[in-house]
């Protein structure tokens, strides 16, 4: 409050000093036409879009005389009031009267007769300009650059004070420039496109009339499409794998959604168009104004990364959109890779579980629609003795835009900048999951019915590194018993892990050359309580490392009269068909589903 105080005290002072410096007369009153020299699409998504500038065209009105050698120009105060929030770069202060990067112009300068008024909130003095019979301001020594001030009459205004206003001998311009919009609060349009206009005005407006003080200076689209894809590759724990795992596509809306951050020989020529995301360069009180922190950005965020996992992507892609001279790409700068810009780069060491990757757009094409496209990649080395390297079960996903994207608009952050809500996606593209390593066997007969029992081993067959050249890896097992109506829960799952004489099972984990061994007998309570009790049914273990092997072996008590011994069937994934299964080479088995007594 205290800053707009401030504020209010120093343009009313200023009023009363032009007032006293040259009143307002007739022979000083010029007439001015608005318009918008340009209208440019801004992106919907943008908290910084850089707006069309302001153009008044002025001739002097009947019978005013332009200023006598000699003698103090009349000044006069411009505002520019928008129909979004103004979020031109504040360069100096804070709130209302906060020096911006916005400019007001007279006479297009030339760079090199470009003359700033340093005192942009007491200007009634220190800027004064003497007259030269209507001459114009596109020469060294006359002020002709004003720095806009946050705030004025009315709201979302930026305000020039102070500056000269002279009857030309023919015609003089006054150009607004480096104004910046928030355009996520702009409505969408049924046609796609939205305006933004701006209201100019003069004080006193004696001095200064303007027809057509209203104009369009912009349309507000959607500026991005993004297209993702995942392959989904059928990674399995315990193989070590690398390629391809998706993609993600960003393509403009409009031709000049992408913009590069500014020509390297910067941009101070007033009312040309650079198509870039930098407005109009010039040294100013409290900086330089119109310079971008960067050219478009666009992003990938990959969430769910398992550990051990290394994640790569493209530093570099080319738009195929048709073009002469240099085409349009962008390149990888976050993570930063140095000098790089082509092929395929690691933007993880394995430890972290998400990151954001962003690329800049480095040339453009403004007249036709880019489309850049990112591959991204995964790779890790299987270890099958340790089932937590890489995190297996765990689905990695990737959400893409503009960047960087903030919740809302920040005074203090980059130009551009955008909203993580507007036009962005909200549904992560699944990439992969790693998958443990498993075997599943299928027991299809057993029975714990009054006088007989079942005999289950399960080996974990994997030590036998040199003769086949198994990895060893450790797991547990779990069985599941099944039976007629699902009545087999009376044994259910079991939980007690019973052991070998020479083999003792710890926390239910059988290691290489193992065995875990168990009767139903020993694991049903209920076993034998009643003349009835009992079910008959199979069972499906399923075992977190590859190479097991299962036999089962049925009975009477005291193997009497009858006894029949089986090897389990193994089941790879799923879902199960009746055929035998194909292991193909590349990511683990990708061929046919089924079941088979062996590997």
């Amino acid at each position: 409050m205290a800053d707009f105080r401030r504020w209010i005290l120093a343009f009313a002072t200023l009023v009363l000093v032009l007032g006293l410096v040259a009143p307002a007369s007739a022979q000083q009153t010029i007439n001015c036409v608005a318009s918008a020299a340009v209208t440019p699409t801004l992106r919907h998504e943008g908290f910084t879009e850089l707006t069309g500038d302001i153009l008044l065209t002025c001739v002097p009105a009947l019978g005013s005389v332009p200023t006598a050698p000699g003698v103090v120009i009349p000044q006069a105060n411009f505002t520019v009031s928008l129909s979004a929030p103004v979020t031109s770069r504040i360069l100096s202060g804070a709130g209302p009267g906060a020096l911006t990067e916005a400019l007001l112009l007279i006479d297009n300068p030339s760079p090199a007769n470009q003359d700033v008024c340093m005192s942009p909130t007491n200007p009634a003095v220190a800027c004064e300009v003497l007259g030269d019979n209507g001459g114009s301001f596109n020469q060294a020594g006359r002020f002709n650059v004003f720095q806009g001030i946050e705030g004025g009459p009315g709201t979302n205004s930026i305000t020039f004070l102070g500056v000269p206003v002279d009857p030309p001998t023919t015609t003089r311009t006054f150009r607004i420039t480096n104004v910046r919009v928030d355009a996520t609060t702009v409505a969408a349009g049924a046609a796609g496109l939205s305006p933004v206009f701006a209201f100019v005005s003069a004080s006193p407006s004696s001095s200064v009339t303007i027809n057509n003080p209203q104009n369009y200076v912009g349309f507000v689209s959607n500026g991005l499409t993004v297209t993702t894809s995942g392959t989904n590759p059928p990674f399995l724990q315990c193989v070590s794998a690398s390629g391809l795992v998706g993609s993600v596509t960003f393509t403009e809306n409009f031709a000049t959604a992408f913009k590069i951050q500014g020509p390297s020989s910067g941009q101070n020529l007033p009312g040309q168009i650079y198509y870039s995301e930098s407005g109009l360069e010039i040294p100013v009180d409290g900086g330089t104004t119109g310079i971008a922190n960067s050219g478009t950005e666009l992003q990938t965020t990959i969430s769910n990364i398992p550990a051990g996992v290394t994640i790569s992507v493209d530093s570099y892609a080319t738009s195929p959109a048709s073009v002469t001279g240099e085409p349009s790409w962008a390149s990888l700068v976050v993570p930063s890779i140095g000098t790089s810009t082509t092929g395929a780069v690691a933007v993880t060491d394995g430890t972290e579980s998400s990151v954001t990757v962003v690329w800049e757009v480095m040339a453009t094409n403004p007249f036709a629609i880019d489309s850049l496209t990112f591959n991204i990649y995964a790779s890790f080395t299987g270890a099958p003795g340790n089932p937590g390297s890489p995190t297996p079960n765990v689905t990695a996903s990737e959400l893409s835009g503009f960047s960087p994207q903030l919740a809302s608009y920040s005074v203090s952050g980059p130009i551009p900048e955008f909203s993580s809500t507007v036009n962005e996606p909200t549904t992560p593209t699944n990439l992969f999951t790693v998958t443990l390593c498993q075997t599943i066997l299928l027991f299809p007969y057993v029975t714990d019915y009054i006088g007989f029992d079942t005999g289950i081993a399960i080996s974990n067959t994997s030590l036998d590194t040199l003769p086949v050249g198994a990895a060893p890896q450790t797991g547990a097992c779990q069985v599941n018993f099944f039976g007629a109506g699902g009545v087999a829960a009376t044994i259910g799952t079991s939980g007690v892990y019973s052991s070998t004489v020479d083999t003792t099972l710890t926390n239910g984990e059988i290691a290489p050359g193992q065995t875990w061994a168990f009767s139903l007998s020993g694991i049903d309570a209920g076993y034998g309580s009643t003349p009835t009790y009992g079910t008959t049914g199979y069972a499906i273990a399923t075992c977190n490392f590859q190479y097991a092997h299962g036999y089962s072996f049925v009975s009477d008590l005291g193997i009497r009269n009858f006894a029949a011994a089986y090897l389990a069937l193994i089941i790879p994934d799923a879902p199960r068909t009746p055929n035998p299964f194909l292991c193909a080479s590349g990511f683990g088995c990708t061929g046919q589903t089924g079941e088979q007594l062996v590997h």
